[in-house]
């Protein structure tokens, strides 16, 4: 028997039959042999174990779909709920039907309810396949056990056998690996293979963080012999680049950034047209697919950046030496070189192997400061500040095009966490988004799209960054919430980011931009890597790929590969077959490591944050209401800082109401709207939860 054919065919039998079928009727419909239905049960029974098949009651198989059960991978958010996101749909989890699954593993969720198709909420009642095997948690001593209790998202305590915890010191931070996932009748089994340290140590919580998502930074010894072979270019493989170490090209990134991957050199000519380009590290020169240093690379899919170090995609000798773009080095680059017309009309374009030196390593803050007309700072940069001034002329009209075509510019504030020598806060500061963030935004963005079109007018398999248009059921909620504010969208079918920028705009002059803001982000597909060319609905782009970071993104290598191969023509069949049979699952995978350290960064971010605070207990700050739930109303400070007011253990009665979302104490009348501002004093910072606690100055 063909497993493979005999479920394609019973799937067809299958379709539109919301009762199922039973084990007899099936075997009719299939053909199968009656005298081996013991065998034949087994095998749908395999199908179900493996989520490709649901049952139903009285013993019938059915599709997934129609009983009610999706598949899907679990995204667990802030430790408190979760969805299950598939190609189609997104089903909200709460944190009690999560049933032992936890973040990154792929689950059955059963459908529990459906409000006219706006908001699917559902339960996990199988995990097809874990993310990892390892729980992080405290471990607590019994007489002839241990036990311990996770801190991350997982429902139940996982029992230690005494032979696996006699030297574990109690109320440690441990690293669990789990033997058996628990059932109705007994909790989760497991082994504690690390001891990481004191659970309320912000370096050791970070750790955690890292060992409970299996990353490192370290790498394995093949990797390490890779990179030792690499040298430097020889003046032969230079000789076989376009040369353009006579152009004084230059990087702008962030003060403490280390690895250098794009460059860029902008001229204006008399006739008004402008020469970009936009020079990126060619990784792919040292980096050969197949090799230990590829694979590796694919497997962590990104760089991470936490709050307090960087987790490379490559070791740092390459990362931040051989590829990095440091100044008076010469560097092999993948070039893209745009002409633009004097209206910022695309009219010429080239792509080509390059080798480069940098004139200056500029930080954005210098930029930013020359942009000015900082004095000191120009005679500094005298060689090159001109330049910099006609990038922000090219910059303005780019930036002007892509507005009027519709693209949403989320600027939302950033927390950005200084730390001393010893990983303590020192302060925290807005990430700022000045003129020089926006030059090299803008610049990566008109390279992106370039490249990403002509791969696309190629017809050649290839990886694009894709954001799909959001559901109509999504944004019949979110315009249920926008009305609330005098908000509103009027045409779901053809729907258009401008009118999403029109409402952030015209929010910015009600003060309500940051909640807005945040309200049409949520209701927005999250962008992914996809072989299909989907479009960026948020940038308005019909052509978009990720060309620019090919030290911190796999996406990016991967088109460095396939551009490299039309520069010597058509690609060959066989180089054309690997990427068609193979590009869906590597852009499923790097999606999903980005969501993944997108978590991670954020977890972090958060950590110290609440480190922070602990000792500012009884301090006040102005606040804007953010949010409320049944229990708590949510606060964002004017430094950025999420708080949360407990309405419960308040001295007076509070009830929320959904049609105005507003919460009113019912003794005094005094109401709360979203968008209000006022003084809130710090009662409460907890490592625990990752919590801010505050309560406003007059209920205090």
């Amino acid at each position: 028997m063909n497993k493979e054919k005999e479920l394609e065919k019973l799937r067809a039998f299958l379709e539109g039959k919301k009762k199922g079928k039973g084990v007899s009727e099936i075997i009719d419909a299939l053909g199968w042999s009656k005298k081996h239905k013991k065998e034949n049960r087994k095998i749908l029974d395999e199908w179900v174990e493996a989520g490709l098949l649901g049952r139903v009651k009285g013993d019938r198989y059915c599709l997934l779909e129609e009983g009610g059960y999706l598949q899907g991978s679990l995204e667990i958010i802030k430790n408190k709920f979760a969805f299950v996101d598939g190609p189609e749909f997104s089903v909200f989890v709460p944190r009690s039907k999560f049933n032992t699954a936890t973040h990154g593993d792929e689950v059955l969720v059963k459908i529990t309810e459906d409000k006219d198709g706006k908001k699917k909420e559902g339960e996990v009642v199988k995990v097809v396949k874990r993310g990892s095997n390892r729980v992080i948690g405290i471990f607590e001593r019994s007489k002839n056990f241990g036990f311990v209790v996770p801190t991350h998202s997982f429902g139940k305590d996982i029992y230690i056998p005494n032979k696996f915890c006699v030297d574990v010191p109690n109320k440690k931070l441990v690293v669990v690996e789990v033997d058996f996932w628990g059932d109705a009748e007994r909790k989760p089994e497991g082994r504690i293979i690390d001891i990481l340290g004191d659970p309320f140590d912000t370096n050791v919580m970070i750790e955690a963080l890292i060992e409970r998502d299996g990353l490192s930074e370290e790498f394995n010894m093949e990797v390490k012999r890779e990179v030792k072979d690499l040298r430097e270019m020889t003046e032969e493989e230079i000789k076989e680049k376009r040369d353009l170490r006579h152009l004084p090209i230059v990087t702008i990134d962030g003060d403490d950034a280390k690895d250098l991957d794009d460059a860029v050199y902008v001229e204006k000519f008399p006739n008004g047209n402008y020469k970009l380009l936009v020079s990126i590290a060619d990784v792919s020169h040292y980096v050969k697919s197949g090799s230990a240093l590829d694979k590796e690379a694919y497997l962590r899919g990104n760089s991470v950046y936490l709050v307090d170090r960087v987790i490379p995609m490559f070791p740092r000798e390459l990362s931040n030496g051989l590829c990095s773009l440091n100044p008076n080095e010469n560097k092999a680059t993948f070039t893209c070189e745009m002409i633009f017309d004097e209206n910022g009309k695309l009219i010429d374009h080239d792509v080509y192997k390059s080798v480069i030196k940098t004139a200056e390593r500029m930080t954005y803050t210098n930029v930013n400061k020359v942009l000015a007309g900082d004095t000191e700072m120009t005679e500094r940069y005298a060689n090159v500040k001109d330049m910099f001034f006609t990038m922000l002329e090219l910059s303005k009209i780019l930036r002007g095009i892509k507005r009027k075509r519709g693209s949403i510019d989320f600027d939302l504030p950033e927390i950005k966490v200084i730390l001393d020598e010893n990983k303590k806060v020192k302060y925290l500061k807005n990430r700022e988004r000045g003129e020089s963030e926006r030059i090299i935004e803008d610049f990566m963005i008109a390279a992106n799209e370039c490249v990403a079109e002509k791969l696309f007018w190629l017809e050649l398999p290839s990886i694009y960054r894709t954001h799909e248009k959001p559901d109509a059921e999504r944004i019949k909620t979110l315009n249920e919430s926008l009305e609330k504010f005098d908000f509103r969208i009027h045409n779901y079918d053809d729907l258009h980011p401008g009118v999403f920028q029109k409402i952030i705009d015209d929010s910015k002059e009600k003060g309500l931009n940051m909640i807005i803001h945040k309200l049409i982000l949520m209701s927005l597909k999250q962008a992914k890597y996809t072989k299909e060319n989907f479009g960026h609905f948020g940038l308005s782009s019909n052509y978009y790929t990720h060309f620019t970071s090919p030290i911190r993104r796999y996406a990016d290598l991967v088109v460095h590969r396939i551009l490299a191969e039309t520069l010597k023509g058509y690609p060959n069949p066989k180089f054309v077959k690997y990427y068609e049979n193979n590009l869906d699952e590597i852009g499923g995978h790097i999606s999903k490591t980005e969501r993944t350290a997108m978590k991670l960064e954020e977890e972090s971010v958060k950590i110290k944050v609440v480190e922070y605070m602990m000792d500012k207990i009884g301090e006040e700050y102005k606040a804007r209401v953010t949010g409320m739930s049944k229990n708590w109303i949510f606060f964002e400070t004017e430094d950025y800082i999420e708080c949360q007011f407990d309405v419960i253990a308040a001295k007076g009665y509070y009830e929320k109401d959904d049609t105005t979302l507003t919460m009113t104490e019912r003794d005094t009348g005094k109401t709360y709207h979203i968008g209000d501002e006022l003084r809130v004093m710090v009662t409460r910072a907890d490592l625990r939860e990752l919590l801010v606690e505050v309560v406003p100055v007059e209920d205090n």
